[in-house]
């Protein structure tokens, strides 16, 4: 195989860009996933191993208090695939896999997939001691876990370096023996995301934030959509969700995402004649935008392309027929986003205190907390 990357040492790194929530963006963000494939690194075609073991990738944490990595190597035919991916930089603790190994074929009780075995404990063993300063207490090896490995790294806020590693013994074993009985190099991917969800509790971690998330209490009308508000301190704008997976993952991990609590609700659904409401997010300005106007919809589509379709995140009423409140749309002359309220106080101060910000009437109905 032919590297793409020579990205050998920490300092060679190649940059995977900034990594953080599509509702807590900074500007010049590229995307709120990280996900890539390159060519195996170990490099073994005849003793002795190359000294030149590793890839380096490195990624800016944007204000995220920890990520989800995931990994694996090639799984096809006859094989023995070692990988291991660790952080040196920028992770103060590891809740997960460090190493993976997967077996296939007549390799899941062979030699080579025994000796894989070790190698991959031989190798955590090394790193661990390499670097203590890491906790990696609740670490693990991944034995064929399939599809993926994983792992939660705790940041630190710096740049985060991590290094790949890894061999495949591919072929039978004749075959392998034919060719001299050392391994190859492995093709393995590599994703790495926000950390949805809470954080655990880990002693003297310095690093994890305390947060205490909402307690839900049951609707009083079991509204099919509870729709929360989150204040972006960081763009001026106003997000909104009814997921409470991504509404907790925020608090948890978005400190600049002031969350404002369960704004409206809505009892509307596609059965009882609602609305879709449709949710983009604007990668120009780091914002959200939404429409219950199917038309408004489909020209975002079709000509604005730093515009990206998040799709369907509610139902609501058409009008006030149905006892709906009107929801309240404006735009921020300031930052081209868009400002959404249920409340005529808070409309009319913007109205009248608020210059910047243009009124557009009423963009649905949706109901009242």
């Amino acid at each position: 195989m032919v590297e793409i990357f020579k990205n050998d040492t920490p300092g060679t790194a190649t940059d995977l860009g900034t990594l953080a929530f599509a509702s807590n963006l900074p500007t010049d963000v590229i995307a709120k996933t990280n996900v890539w494939e390159t060519d195996g690194v170990f490099g073994v075609t005849s003793p002795p191993i190359s000294d030149d073991i590793y890839d380096y990738y490195s990624f800016n944490p944007y204000q995220l208090a920890s990520v989800r990595v995931t990994f694996h190597g090639r799984t096809v035919g006859d094989y023995a695939n070692f990988v291991s991916v660790f952080p040196v930089q920028g992770v103060s603790r590891i809740e997960g896999d460090i190493n993976g190994v997967w077996t296939g074929g007549e390799h899941t009780g062979s030699s080579f997939g025994q000796t894989t075995v070790q190698v991959s404990e031989l190798f955590a063993e090394g790193i661990r001691s390499e670097y203590s300063q890491i906790d990696t207490s609740a670490a693990t090896t991944a034995l064929n876990e399939f599809p993926d490995s994983e792992a939660i790294w705790h940041l630190t806020g710096e740049t985060v370096i991590l290094q790949v590693t890894g061999y495949e013994y591919d072929g039978s074993t004749d075959q392998i023996i034919t060719n001299g009985g050392v391994p190859g190099e492995v093709d393995f991917r590599l994703e790495i995301y926000p950390h949805v969800g809470a954080i655990p509790e880990v002693p003297d971690e310095p690093d994890t934030p305390d947060v205490t998330l909402p307690v839900d209490t049951p609707d009083a009308d079991s509204s099919p959509y509870q729709v929360y508000r989150f204040y972006n301190t960081l763009t001026g704008s106003h997000f909104f969700t009814t997921s409470i997976e991504e509404r907790n993952s925020l608090i948890t991990n978005s400190p600049t995402m002031s969350y404002e609590g369960n704004t409206f609700d809505s009892n509307a659904t596609a059965s009882n004649g609602g609305t879709a409401v449709y949710r983009f997010y604007n990668t120009s300005t780091g914002t959200h935008f939404y429409t219950a106007s199917a038309d408004e919809a489909a020209n975002i589509r079709s000509n604005l392309p730093q515009f990206n379709d998040e799709g369907i995140v509610y139902y609501a009423h058409t009008s006030a027929d149905s006892g709906g409140t009107a929801l309240y749309r404006f735009y921020n002359t300031q930052n081209g986003s868009h400002f959404y309220t249920t409340s005529e106080t808070e409309r009319d101060n913007t109205i009248n205190t608020l210059g910047h910000y243009n009124y557009e009437g009423v963009a649905y109905y949706v109901d009242l907390a």
